[in-house]
């Protein structure tokens, strides 16, 4: 976890009119994260406010799908440890996920949990995995073909495979070079018969055209376009000099949360 940023928005006129990032520096656990975090809202005149509600989302590879048939409450904890590895007093939480009839567990670290729950006793968690999900299925639901979106942050990526109106695939990976990256969405493309001389992709995130990613990615797959905002919300011109695809989840979060 190397950042954090936030955006407000006016719920009354559903529009966005402000958004701020901030690198992390030289943190090497969630204790240092927290600090860093608590520092940043408590001097930032922007978030000294009264708002009508607050959510929050993690952005971390602690996760885990489960369709709501094989999903119990009791058992998410035991469920989330078949595929991540827990600390005894690590406690799991869970986004329901109606568009996909599924939950997603997860692990919200202490530290951010006390750092949050200081300046906004009231916010709402949601896994970044789950507003990705679910942002795509909502903007797209009209969507006939298939597609792949790709979500990119700087050590950790996301796929989903959407076919018509149905999430076909999920998964998030870290990685270290823009091969791994590629490695990963070819591999993804093979696995699910994908051609990916043809097959669109759609990208998201804090990725630039002159980037070695973007580079290698234009070289296996030639369909490739840049997610739009999601045009029920309003965004002031602060916004101008963002790039639309940029903090795509951030900016969807709200619909998620609500």
């Amino acid at each position: 976890m190397d950042g954090f940023s936030f955006a407000l928005l006016n719920i009354r006129e559903q529009k966005y009119i402000a958004l701020e990032y901030y690198d992390l520096q030289n943190c090497s656990n969630y204790s240092e994260v927290a600090e860093q975090i608590d520092g940043i809202i408590a001097q930032q005149d922007l978030l000294q406010q009264d708002f009508f509600s607050v959510a929050t989302s993690i952005s971390n590879s602690l996760n885990t799908l489960t369709p709501k048939a094989l999903y119990k409450e009791e058992n998410g904890k035991e469920i989330l440890g078949f595929n991540q590895a827990l600390l005894q007093n690590e406690n799991e939480s869970n986004d329901w996920l109606a568009s996909i009839q599924a939950y997603n567990s997860y692990i919200i670290p202490q530290e951010l949990e006390r750092c949050f729950n200081k300046h906004f006793p009231n916010h709402k968690w949601k896994h970044h995995s789950s507003v990705f999900i679910e942002s795509l299925l909502h903007q797209f639901k009209l969507q006939e073909a298939s597609k792949i979106y790709l979500s990119v942050q700087n050590n950790h990526f996301e796929i989903a495979v959407l076919e018509g109106r149905k999430l076909k695939f999920y998964n998030g990976y870290s990685y270290r070079s823009a091969e791994d990256l590629i490695y990963y969405l070819l591999f993804a493309c093979e696995q699910l018969d994908l051609n990916p001389d043809q097959i669109p992709l759609v990208i998201s995130g804090e990725i630039e055209e002159e980037s070695e990613v973007y580079k290698f990615l234009y070289k296996y797959i030639r369909n490739i376009s840049f997610i739009k905002r999601n045009p029920n919300y309003q965004y002031s011109f602060v916004l101008d000099e963002v790039k639309e695809h940029y903090y795509y989840k951030l900016l969807n979060l709200h619909l998620c949360a609500s």
